[in-house]
This record gives C-alpha cells, structure tokens and sequence, in this order.
C-alpha cells in the first residue's frame, strides 16, 4: 500500500503544481496574442482656416498647403491571413494617414479602410502582414459567464502592447454610447490607446473590442461582444458597410399602465410602444397602427428598446418575423411583417429611436 500512496501523492503534486501554472500566470497566453495585436497611430490633415488667407486661398483655386497635423493612438487586432485588422471607428475617424504597428517586428506599415459602421463604433482595416504574424481566432462571447477570466491588450497611453487581467464583471450593459448597447463590462484595466484592442478569454480568443472606459471611476471598462462585431465584419467584408433590418417604426418603452386603456389586464407590462411610423414602411405596409404594443418577435418577448435593437441586429433585411401585439380595443394579436433594408439617414427623420 506504500508505493501506491507514493504514488498518488506524487501525482496529486504534479496535478497542483500543472494547476498552478495554468491559473497562477497567463504567460502562455499573452506571448501568443501579442503578435496579433497592433498599435495604430492616425494623422489628420486640417487645412488653413484663417479668414485672412481666404483672398490668397482664392488665387491658389481654393487650396492651401495641409498643415496642422494632429495624431491620435489606438489599437487593433489582426483578425485573419489576409491583412484584416478590426478597431473602433472612433480610433480612426477622419484619419488621413493610418499606420500599424507589429510588436515582435516593430515595423510599421500603411492600412486603409475597408468599411466602417459608426452604430457599433466598429471599423475594419487592411494592410500587409509582416511574416510571422499570426491573427486570433473568435471565441463566442455568448458563452461568457459572469466571472470569468479575461485579458486586455493594447496601447494605453502610448505603452505598446500592454497586457492587463480581470474578469467579467457583467454582460448586456447600456451605457448610452448608440443604439446597439449591449456591451460586456470588465474590471481589467482599459484606459485611452486600449480603444480598439481585443478583450480575450484564457484560451487566447478573441471574445471583445475594448471600446469605453467609465467617467465615475477605474476598474470599469466596457466591450463589444465579439459576436455582434463577428456580425459587422462579416457585411463589411461583403458589401463595404452593414446592412441592417428595419420595420419602420418609431418607438418608446412602456412606462405604466397608463400607456394602454384603463381596465385591461395585461398580467405584467412590458414592450415598445409604437409611437409613429414610416409612410410605406414594413411596419406601415404589414398593418401596425400608432399606439400598438409590441410585446414579441418569434415568441420571444421584447421587453423594451434596447432588446428590440438586440434581436433586429441578429436579422437580416431579407427576413419575415411574426410580431406579439397589444391594440387597444382589439386585445392580442398577431402581425407578419416582411422586413427591408434600413434607408439612408437622408431619406428618414431624425429620431434616435427608429427601429
């Protein structure tokens, strides 16, 4: 019985020590990812507004050398062999130049802009890869769960590829930074330069963009899932921009009851009231009327705006859906809309609250 206790504790050491070195350091981990994260400093050209060159402007045809040069830093991460690199739009809005840096060769190259979606501050870009670089693979934000463990690389302040740690500290916030909140949040230090770069799980996948920090205090910092900018990759890719579902409404949570006719018993409140709609529309065409409830999509309940914009942007604009009303006077009842393709925002009214 000796050798066989020996043994076993022999084993039980091994497995601790093999345990240790999984969870007490993410080494491993960040050496693999690094090479797959970029630095990218922007430079915007702003030509001469002096009034008192305008006369000089008129005889030069209306053109002044470029000058005033200002340079904005921020991360990426290398999302396959051809040159892609997603980052915020806001890294790289109104850049005239864009340049990325490599970590292990420390080159810097020339990227251009593949397409950009300003909803989810998501940007796509392209440039040639250095030999050696590898890209990281998606992980599925879906599955994340409150608590685990994540790491944060980018260029905070100007130190490349910086590494921090932390968790998921809660999924699905809002944060009002536009219509498609739904970000992850997490305690691993983000700060100005991280904007941009991957939040990733302990397997070294991709499972966020680190885009916003909070102004209330440190250890608060916020992340697109990796499944919604999955999503915007792939229309960038494919057509240059998104093309996202509409139904042609404007519309607002329901606050009280007061909202429906007195009297009815709807056993639990919730949904998006429809308060106008687009003239020929989807909605308009299928029969919604001011006033209705929208409590559903498919049997799953909507339970206000956010979440509408949540199950509209897993859609596409060539889908049919089923729609859960309430109508005053008329109860439940059903309504089957044929969805199309949100129009330019010049051919809509300006309402932040347009599905």
């Amino acid at each position: 019985m000796r050798p066989f206790f020996l043994t076993f504790t022999l084993l039980l050491l091994l497995a601790s020590k093999a345990e240790a070195r999984v969870y007490d350091s993410f080494a491993d981990v960040a050496e693999r990812a690094i090479p797959g994260v970029v630095n990218i400093r922007t430079t915007i050209y702003q030509g001469n507004k002096d009034p008192a060159l305008d006369l000089y402007q008129f005889f030069l045809h209306g053109t002044l050398p470029r000058s005033a040069q200002t340079h904005a830093v921020g991360s990426g991460v290398v999302i396959d062999n051809q040159g892609h690199i997603l980052t915020n739009h806001h890294v790289i809005e109104n850049a005239s130049v864009i340049e990325v840096l490599f970590a292990k060769t420390k080159r810097k190259v020339n990227a251009t802009i593949v397409g950009i979606d300003p909803k989810t501050d998501l940007a796509l870009l392209r440039t040639q890869l250095p030999p050696g670089v590898n890209w990281l693979d998606p992980g599925d934000s879906d599955l994340l769960r409150v608590g685990d463990v994540v790491l944060a690389i980018g260029n905070p302040f100007g130190y490349a590829h910086t590494v921090t740690s932390g968790i998921i500290s809660a999924k699905g916030r809002v944060i009002g930074a536009g219509p498609y909140d739904d970000f992850l949040q997490t305690d691993a230090a983000i700060h100005p330069g991280n904007s941009g770069g991957p939040l990733i799980d302990i397997r070294g996948r991709v499972i966020g963009i680190n885009t916003a920090v909070a102004a209330e205090g440190p250890n608060i910092g916020f992340a697109i899932p990796i499944n919604i900018a999955r999503a915007v990759v792939r229309d960038l890719l494919r057509y240059g921009k998104v093309k996202r579902p509409y139904i042609g409404i404007v519309g607002k949570n329901i606050l009280s009851t007061d909202e429906v006719e007195s009297g009815d018993t709807l056993g639990g409140v919730y949904g998006v009231i429809v308060t106008n709609l687009i003239v020929e529309g989807p909605g308009y065409n299928a029969g919604l009327k001011i006033g209705d409830l929208i409590m559903a999509i498919d049997n799953e309940k909507v339970l206000d705006m956010n979440q509408l914009q949540r199950m509209m942007s897993g859609r596409s604009p060539s889908d049919h859906i089923r729609l859960k009303i309430y109508r005053r006077g008329r109860g439940f009842m059903y309504v089957n809309l044929a969805l199309d393709e949100f129009p330019k925002a010049s051919d809509l009214p300006v309402s932040k609250d347009l599905f």
